[in-house]
């Protein structure tokens, strides 16, 4: 017997979510990994496991705390793997995949030498505009930890960028 979902059920479209948050999927997996030949791969196997796995998803929330997740595990998974250690760093690929740091603002350049910890928050609180809550959610963690990255990487970033964006961090 075959298993229908009811009518009025969450039905994903892959091609419209590609479309709707390829760029989040993308900015997170540069954030998280600053490393420009593992982007694409993740950006891939993220919309891949979306694909199998779009039956699971409920809601237009759920499907972009969904990516959210696996964007990150990806990101993980990838900067794990063993040979990722004997790699040449970002900095000494001759052309990066990516728009090159003097292309980005001092703002994002600051924020992308951030450590990982506080460069997720950071991100995902101010670039991608979700709640704390959603934050802590998205990255495992309480809410608690998630207001104290915050605050410790606003501090890094003052630091960084020597009080010029000072009023617009606060």
């Amino acid at each position: 017997m075959d298993e229908q979902k009811p009518e009025n059920a969450y039905q994903v479209n892959v091609e419209e979510a590609v479309r709707k948050y390829a760029d989040m999927v993308y900015r997170l997996a540069v954030v998280n990994t600053n490393h420009a030949p593992e982007v694409d791969d993740i950006f891939q196997n993220v919309f891949l496991e979306l694909f199998r796995h779009q039956d699971s998803i409920t809601s237009e929330e759920h499907l972009k705390a969904w990516l959210i997740r696996v964007t990150i595990n990806e990101c993980h998974s990838a900067m794990s793997l063993p040979w990722r250690k004997r790699r040449v760093a970002m900095d000494a690929l001759p052309e990066p995949s990516v728009k090159p740091a003097e292309d980005y603002s001092d703002v994002t350049q600051a924020v992308l030498e951030l450590p990982v910890k506080y460069r997720q928050v950071i991100h995902l609180f101010y670039y991608e505009g979700l709640s704390i809550r959603e934050t802590a959610e998205a990255l495992q963690l309480s809410e608690g930890a998630v207001k104290t990255r915050l605050s410790r990487g606003r501090e890094l970033l003052k630091k960084k960028l020597k009080g010029a964006y000072e009023d617009e961090l606060l």
